[in-house]
This record gives C-alpha cells, structure tokens and sequence, in this order.
C-alpha cells in the first residue's frame, strides 16, 4: 500500500499540533501506518500531553533520533542516505532535532504548531525508507 504524501500532509496540516496526539515524532508513525498498516508509536500515543512530558519520554529514550531509530527498527524500516520524496528522517534545524518527511519538491515537512512547516536548511541526522 502507498499513500498519497500530498494528500496525508495536506490532511496534517488540517489537523491541530498536539503533544502525545499529533507531533513531529507521531506524524512519522502515522506516515508508516497509512503505508504499512502497523503503528510503530501505538505505545507512545497518549503517554505525554505537554512539552515537559515529552522532554521526559525523550531522554527516557535519550533523545529524538534514538527514539526514532527504535520504533523504525521495530517495523523494520530501512536506513537510507539517499532520502526520496516519503521517507522520514531525523533532522536538525535550529539546533533541535525533528521528525520530517521529504516531499516531492525537496524539502523536509514537519509537524508545527500550525499547520507544516517546510525547510530545506537542515542536517539529515538519520534516514529510512518508507
């Protein structure tokens, strides 16, 4: 199964942003259900409601990339250094690290507050295919 990356970020940025609901970290795993069927985060959804809850599951896991690399590998997600438009990744932009999926015109989509934010000048941290 393949999903339409337009329509699930166009939907995303319907939705409002929401701490254990609706984060940069939790829209990677709903990318990878849409696409496979399973949800790789099902244990994390609903475990934090605010920044500081989420800080604490973070370094619980050490931090964001970790926590990612964890629940791809869980699926069994492939690493990849050559991200193509619907993979997900980990980078760093403004000193913080965020969950992201690369669109078809090159940038790396993220969960924010409003709706998507779309960057470009970021560090690829880690990388895998959907």
């Amino acid at each position: 199964m393949r999903a339409s990356l337009s329509d699930f970020l166009a939907d995303l940025a319907r939705q409002p942003f929401g701490y254990g609901v609706l984060d940069c970290a939790l829209m990677l795993a709903d990318w990878w259900q849409v696409n496979h069927g399973s949800d790789p985060a099902a244990h994390l959804r609903g475990a934090y409601v605010d920044e500081a809850s989420c800080s604490a599951i973070l370094s619980a896991n050490r931090n964001l990339p970790r926590l990612v690399e964890k629940l791809a590998r869980s699926v069994g997600a492939r690493r990849t250094t050559k991200p193509v438009p619907g993979d997900f990744a980990v980078v760093r932009h403004a000193g913080r690290w965020w969950g992201a999926i690369r669109t078809q015109a090159g940038f790396w989509a993220i969960k924010a507050h409003r709706g998507i934010a779309a960057i470009r000048d970021c560090r690829v941290v880690a990388a895998w295919s959907i």
